[in-house]
């Protein structure tokens, strides 16, 4: 059995594993990659903020373990959640969601679109 993961925009985007003469077998959906491209963004728009190292150091980390656990071959959703809850209450008590670049928010909302009624019971509206 023959194992490969491709990196697409983010780590461990796609699994596919062939599993004899020619069948082949994908374990993450468009909306997992899409969740995983979505945090990626949201990520890369922190730099953009003018945060508090200490904030920028929360946010960072809890989008990292968001991120983490989307790059799992069969990731929680849940988990994902409450590490995108953790980061957004983090940019919220900071005053930054007002203020923060589309690119931040969007990419917020679209993860939590993207991850259904746990992520909006979760994270809230932002």
């Amino acid at each position: 059995m023959d194992e490969v993961t491709f990196d697409i925009e983010t780590d461990a985007a796609a699994e596919i594993t062939n599993i004899g003469h020619g069948s082949v077998q994908a374990s993450a959906s468009w909306e997992t990659l899409e969740l995983r491209r979505a945090i990626a963004r949201a990520r890369h728009g922190l730099g953009e903020l003018a945060l508090p190292q200490p904030v920028l150091d929360d946010v960072s980390h809890s989008l990292e373990a968001a991120a983490n656990e989307a790059a799992q071959t069969k990731p929680d959703r849940h988990t994902v959640a409450e590490h995108l809850a953790e980061a957004t209450t983090r940019l919220k008590e900071a005053g930054a969601l007002a203020d923060a670049g589309g690119d931040v928010v969007g990419s917020l909302r679209r993860a939590v679109a993207l991850l259904g009624p746990i992520g909006i019971a979760l994270v809230g509206a932002l």
